[in-house]
């Protein structure tokens, strides 16, 4: 859930005039209160990691972008879902839980694995089925990677080798993890991918920041834990 310090996932890349968003959490409103992020902007491109509420709430504010002349939702609907990624997409933003807008906010484009690219963003797509719903783990022009709403998963070791810097789910920092992952397994994985930074996400409100980076830095120094406006 979001709280003062966090919303709920989003991560902004830019590349001159192309923005790419992975995920539309409660973040994703920020693209509205700070416009001088789409400056210039030609193109966003919203990448859904899966299809829970908290990492999509925020993606009926693409409707506000209008400025913005080309706007598109990347997701793998089919290969996570068997289910069409435009038919989610409509379940979220159409009556009576959305007013009548005469449209969806961007076009929808199914999300194959294992990679793909859009606009000037190479993507790299593996498929994590350790969460109640599947979801995908991204890598962003070899360099930037995201793994969240999973289990510590070996398969993400080799699918992070080479990255740069890695946004890893660590809801919590002790005892058996379900459906999340631990702080000091995400610096196990990031250690053993060779990473050079690691950047903790998906947090439980409940649990203390400063118990995270007690988990994980004995095993990963450079850990840091997320929060809304880091620059990576």
């Amino acid at each position: 859930m979001p709280t003062d310090a966090r919303e709920t996932t989003s991560i902004y890349v830019r590349d001159g005039e192309h923005v790419l968003v992975i995920d539309a959490g409660t973040g994703f409103r920020r693209l509205v209160s700070d416009p001088s992020l789409l400056d210039g902007v030609r193109s966003i491109a919203v990448v859904l990691t899966h299809f829970h509420i908290d990492h999509l709430m925020g993606l009926p504010f693409l409707y506000d972008l209008e400025r913005v002349p080309l706007r598109e939702i990347w997701a793998a609907g089919l290969a996570l879902e068997s289910v069409r990624a435009e038919e989610f997409v409509h379940r979220l933003v159409d009556p009576p839980f959305m007013p009548p807008a005469g449209g969806l906010p961007g076009e929808v484009r199914e999300l194959e694995p294992p990679a793909g690219s859009i606009g000037p963003f190479a993507i790299d797509v593996r498929i994590q089925r350790k969460h109640p719903n599947p979801t995908l783990a991204l890598k962003v022009n070899g360099e930037l990677l995201v793994c969240t709403d999973t289990e510590y998963d070996e398969g993400n070791v080799a699918f992070a080798r080479g990255g740069r810097v890695l946004c890893h789910d660590a809801f919590s920092v002790s005892g058996q993890e379900r459906n999340h992952t631990r702080a000091e397994d995400a610096a196990r994985l990031s250690a053993a991918a060779e990473v050079e930074r690691l950047v903790l996400i998906h947090l439980n409100p409940d649990v203390d920041e400063d118990a995270l980076l007690r988990a994980a830095q004995p095993i990963f120094a450079a850990t840091e834990v997320g929060r809304d406006g880091l620059a990576l």
